[in-house]
């Protein structure tokens, strides 16, 4: 059975029905695979939505990305940190539908193993920041879910905001949206006589 194929058409079901509506059954008819065959290897959705996450998930990028950080200070370290791993998260749009649904039906099992693999790396590099001792003292988990918080702001707001404000998003470079919310991360919202 042409495994890719049978993605490829579980994915086009599951976005035309949603995941609740969308059946072994339409999935097989799609790939025009006989549903025997796709049930011998997937006996139910819940196997095949976590075939999907694999195929689809964004942790080699993600790691290459997190190896590849550069930078003296903790700023460079934070903002080259971001820009690398939200570009490698938008090589991957279709993951962001999938853990949606991963975090509905499965409360984010696949989400939490992804974490724990990235959590190595994504570790020492949060080692890395704090030598420069040019961050408040603050504990990592807050930190950490922190960054996390913003990069999925930063994915989620690009595609959920309505066509035409999105246009007039892309009419100021992406970048830019993302060196904008990672000096308020850094700096805050108020001004420093403010503080």
């Amino acid at each position: 059975m042409p495994r890719e194929s049978l993605l490829v058409a579980a994915r086009e079901v599951i976005r035309e029905m949603g995941y609740s509506e969308a059946n072994l059954e339409a999935i097989a008819a799609r790939a025009r695979i006989p549903l025997a065959a796709v049930k011998a290897e997937f006996p139910d959705k819940a196997r095949l939505l976590d075939a999907l996450l694999r195929a689809n998930s964004p942790l080699p990028d993600l790691e290459a990305a997190l190896d590849a950080v550069q930078g003296d200070t903790a700023e460079d370290l934070l903002r080259d940190a971001m820009r690398k791993v939200a570009a490698a998260l938008q090589r991957h749009e279709d993951f962001f539908e999938l853990a949606v649904i991963d975090a509905q039906v499965n409360n984010g099992a696949f989400l939490s193993s992804l974490s724990a693999e990235l959590f190595p790396k994504a570790n020492a590099l949060l080692g890395r920041v704090k030598a420069t001792k040019q961050t408040r003292p603050v504990m990592d988990m807050v930190f950490a879910r922190t960054l996390i918080a913003l990069l999925i702001g930063f994915i989620i707001s690009d595609r959920a905001v309505p066509g035409v404000a999105r246009t007039a998003m892309h009419l100021f470079p992406q970048r830019a949206w993302l060196d904008g919310m990672i000096d308020l991360l850094l700096y805050g919202v108020l001004e420093d006589d403010a503080r």
